[in-house]
């Protein structure tokens, strides 16, 4: 039986990509391991299921808890009707497809890094399609507003009003990008920024309102002047983390496609829908960290590194076995109770993109020079006069000279300007004020670290590249509890961490101590 409506509310604008983003799908080329989603057409798409689920899931509220939260929930998206819950209804909100006929498409490859050698990892090696930084999103939904009953129940009365009300906070929330779509959210991808947004209002209780929406007519809202009331969601806790720095030496994370002229080519990828720039990735980023936080821990605990003769669960059980790390940066799905369950991390990095930027044409030609001649001058053309081709060669240990065949080259980014890094940890992801507290002290070790210069960042870090500077860091907290309130404004020059207020650094510290001691079995 069909629902009856009073009204329905068309929402219609565009989600800007912020940062790349990866919806998956089954496609047929062969030469990539993720595949976009592509539509009957053949057309680079966004399905809407994928657009909900996002929106659905960014709300993080269990449906399953009873709450009035729960049910409020279940009001706007519906839910499955069970043994105990027989009378289960469809979402009132519905989301089209978006079809993405004029996508820039890019291919980015990553790596699992052995914990025990500091090499690739056996069988961790993968290619994933994704749409560049910047793509268009349309953005069409539906809002269903039911006729509300003459006599609604005394429980229920109030239900859709806050359901309306979740929802335009949802759609304030795209407007401030706060909502990832796709995978790899954690990774730099997803975030997108709701802009253009219009709301039409059309009654379908009504002749007149029939053909009004018929006509496409109706009444136009402004999101800023709908009335909340009491917000029915909080901000969620968590701190944003920005460090400005400047290389030292060369930085840069290395192409997969190699050049003619040159061997090692610097990734570089799209700003927008006509620059490029060079960009370390976020999962390059986490990465990186996570290796350092992860040898903080073993140190810490002393706890060995894992070691399986079965490359692939070798690499598995390297990044499973300190639960803090899980908790911090995620884990893969494994097997438990029957289902595959994995866990995604409260810390998140965004690729950090170079000042610098450049033509896509300009960058073909840095591709495809032929000679050293070819290569400067397409170079030059692109106004990056500090990058160098540097030559390198391994040695023959037998002889003492040039090993035959050893001869490579690398295209060095000198003396370019790097945009801030972004960082970001959702406490809500954390399961107690305990496993909180841990995670920022172990986070704020990691700060520490990146402004000691310990931890070099991208390709060749073993061999002079990577090597950083940090100017100062700025963190920004909200929604965060009374004994985490220092931690809500702080500017720490040079990445300076004693400069946060003493108390705070002082708890810290303790819950830091007293993590140790539970994880050794003593009573803190």
């Amino acid at each position: 039986m069909a629902r009856k409506l009073a009204s329905r509310l068309k929402i219609e604008g565009t989600l800007l990509a912020q940062t790349p983003i990866h919806v998956g799908g089954l496609g047929d080329d062969p030469t990539v391991d993720l595949a976009l989603a592509v539509n009957g057409q053949g057309q680079y798409y966004i399905p809407g299921t994928s657009l909900a689920g996002a929106l659905r899931g960014w709300l993080g509220i269990d449906e399953n808890s009873g709450s009035t939260e729960a049910k409020v929930l279940q009001t706007l998206w519906g839910f499955q009707p069970h043994k105990q819950r027989r009378q289960g209804h469809a979402s009132h909100v519905l989301v089209e497809d978006a079809p993405l006929p004029d996508a820039q498409v890019e291919i980015r490859d990553g790596v699992g890094i052995d914990r025990e050698t500091g090499t690739a990892a056996e069988n961790i090696k993968f290619d994933r399609a994704i749409l560049a930084k910047g793509t268009r999103i349309p953005l069409r939904m539906i809002l269903e507003c039911p006729v509300q009953p003459a006599n609604p129940q005394p429980q229920g009365a109030d239900l859709w009003e806050r359901a309306e009300v979740l929802f335009i906070q949802t759609l304030q929330a795209l407007q401030t990008a706060e909502i990832r779509l796709g995978a790899a959210k954690t990774r730099g991808l997803g975030q997108v920024q709701l802009q253009n947004l219009t709301l039409l209002k059309q009654p379908l209780n009504t002749f007149a309102g029939m053909v009004k929406t018929l006509r496409n007519q109706g009444e136009t809202l402004n999101l800023a002047d709908w009335s909340l009331g009491d917000a029915l969601l909080c901000p969620r806790p968590q701190l944003q983390i920005t460090i400005h720095w400047q290389p030292v030496g060369p930085v840069m994370v290395k192409a997969e496609a190699d050049g003619i002229a040159v061997d090692s080519l610097p990734l570089v990828s799209a700003v927008d829908q006509h620059q490029v720039s060079l960009v370390i990735p976020g999962s390059s980023l986490k990465g990186t960290l996570r290796a350092q936080a992860e040898r903080i821990l073993r140190t810490l605990l002393g706890v060995p590194i894992p070691t399986n003769e079965n490359p692939r669960q070798r690499f598995l059980q390297q990044t499973q076995d300190l639960p803090l790390i899980q908790a911090l940066f995620g884990g893969a799905a494994r097997l438990k109770d029957g289902q595959q369950q994995g866990r995604i991390g409260a810390f998140s990095a965004n690729d950090c993109y170079a000042q610098p930027q450049i033509e896509p044409a300009q960058w073909r030609s840095i591709e495809s020079a032929r000679d050293d001649h070819q290569l400067r001058q397409a170079l030059n053309q692109a106004n990056l006069n500090s990058v160098q081709q540097a030559y390198h060669v391994a040695i023959d240990r037998w002889t003492g000279g040039a090993a035959e065949g050893f001869l490579y080259s690398t295209l060095e980014p000198m003396g370019v300007s790097w945009h801030p890094l972004e960082l970001t940890l959702d406490l809500s992801r954390l399961s107690e004020s305990k496993e909180q507290r841990a995670a920022i002290a172990l986070l704020l070790l990691l700060l520490r670290d990146l402004a000691h210069g310990r931890i070099p960042l991208g390709y060749g870090t073993n061999r002079g590249m990577g090597a950083i500077a940090v100017q100062n860091i700025n963190i920004k907290g909200r929604g965060l509890p009374e004994t985490l309130s220092a931690l809500e404004d702080i500017y720490l020059p040079q990445g300076n961490i004693t400069a946060i207020n003493a108390d705070c650094l002082n708890s810290l510290t303790k819950e830091w101590k007293d993590y140790y001691l539970k994880q050794q079995g003593e009573a803190p």
